[in-house]
């Protein structure tokens, strides 16, 4: 609410009579009148509740009139204490409403924000920056809110910055930062969740953070232009097309974990030169334990041509060998026609069996491969190559 302050006592000269002339009177005024009082048309309060949650909301009829519910439209609103019009354990009245209703920094327990009134609605700004720290910025002497201490945050820290930088500091580790390169030539866009904690903030309580695309929990960099030592990534695994310097305009992204998903329809990852997967262990391509009747092409989506199976074949191959060896070592030991026959029948036997039993399984039905395009092109040359010339013999007549 906006209020009267007075600044300093006035001072009264009076002559050797003990009273006032005209002109000391007028000039006395003319001294004092401006600076006596003081007008703030926004008044400071503390905090002193935050309703975030439902169970704290005032209540409303539900809409079958049989009960009550919270009443959602209080979300965000606060509690509040005027420093300058009201004594330590007052209230104000009204729940007074965040300021914007699409950029809001919820303020904690303790902390002072600045309120003003329009109409019949009281509003609150974002919280004074009384510390200069992210984490909270308490107010001397006050009770603080229990569920956000400064022993959980106080690693927090303000985002390193720039000449010309906007940032969008937050309480928990988390932050954005819109910058540009050292020479202020090239734009880029840093996120990063959840701070390091390198010694300096241990010594020194507002020690920035330095954003670090490798140290800090997971960091999202929008940048271009020349490579930055803070902002090259070290792979978890080297590999033989690991460049040597990422940069120029470029989305890097680093985390022990990262997830993607869809929902409904697909996810589509294209290069317009090429496409490294690298990883210490496995490199899996699955279909869902859902799946059913779903495919997994190399080389061309509408690929017919399946793989062989690995095991399948080598099951096949010994099985064959073996009865490759027992038909050979039949006829080396054969002292007649009609032994070789024999062994001979056997081996058919045998391949039959294989052809039967063995050699239908030895295709896969979920993953198949183009084919090969060295093949396809000697086919077209040999296409080719049928079409006869006609040959002219110089000097002959018919």
């Amino acid at each position: 609410m906006p209020f009267f302050k007075s600044r300093k006592s006035t001072n009264r000269r009076t002559d050797g009579t003990g009273f006032l002339t005209y002109s000391d009177a007028y000039q006395l005024i003319k001294e004092n009148i401006d600076e006596a009082i003081e007008f703030y048309e926004l008044e400071p309060a503390i905090v002193t509740e935050v309703l975030l949650d439902p169970n704290d909301f005032p209540k409303k009829d539900t809409p079958s009139g049989n009960g009550k519910m919270p009443d959602y439209s209080y979300l965000g609103t606060i509690r509040a204490r005027f420093v300058e019009s009201q004594d330590v354990g007052d209230v104000i009245d009204d729940y007074i409403k965040p300021l914007s209703p699409h950029m809001i920094a919820y303020p904690l327990i303790g902390e002072v924000v600045n309120i003003a009134k329009h109409g019949n609605q009281m509003y609150y700004y974002q919280p004074l920056n009384m510390r200069n720290h992210v984490n909270m910025n308490v107010a001397n002497n006050v009770s603080t809110d229990p569920k956000v201490t400064a022993q959980t945050t106080e690693f927090n820290r303000n985002l390193l910055s720039e000449y010309g930088d906007v940032v969008i500091n937050g309480r928990f580790g988390n932050g954005i930062k819109f910058g540009s390169d050292p020479f202020y030539q090239y734009p880029d866009i840093k996120i990063t969740n959840r701070q390091s904690v390198p010694p300096q903030k241990i010594q020194d309580e507002h020690y920035p953070h330095l954003q670090n695309i490798n140290a800090d929990g997971s960091s999202i960099f929008i940048t271009s232009g020349p490579a930055r030592e803070t902002d090259v990534l070290i792979p978890a695994v080297q590999t033989l097309t690991t460049p040597d310097i990422l940069d120029g305009d470029m989305i890097t992204i680093n985390s022990d974990r990262l997830v993607f998903n869809t929902k409904e329809t697909d996810i589509h990852m294209f290069s317009s030169r090429n496409l490294n997967l690298a990883a210490k262990d496995e490199i899996n391509l699955e279909l869902g334990l859902e799946s059913i009747g779903g495919r997994i092409t190399l080389g061309d989506a509408e690929s017919t041509n399946p793989m062989v199976l690995g095991n399948q074949l080598q099951d096949l191959f010994e099985k064959l060998f073996t009865s490759l060896q027992s038909f050979t070592n039949s006829v080396s030991n054969a002292t007649g026609v009609a032994e070789v026959g024999d062994a001979a029948k056997v081996m058919l036997d045998e391949v039959q069996n294989m052809k039967s039993n063995i050699l239908p399984s030895i295709l896969s039905d979920t993953v198949y491969i183009t084919e090969n395009q060295l093949e396809e092109i000697s086919s077209i040359d040999e296409v080719e190559g049928d079409v006869e010339t006609p040959v002219q013999v110089a000097g002959v007549r018919g």
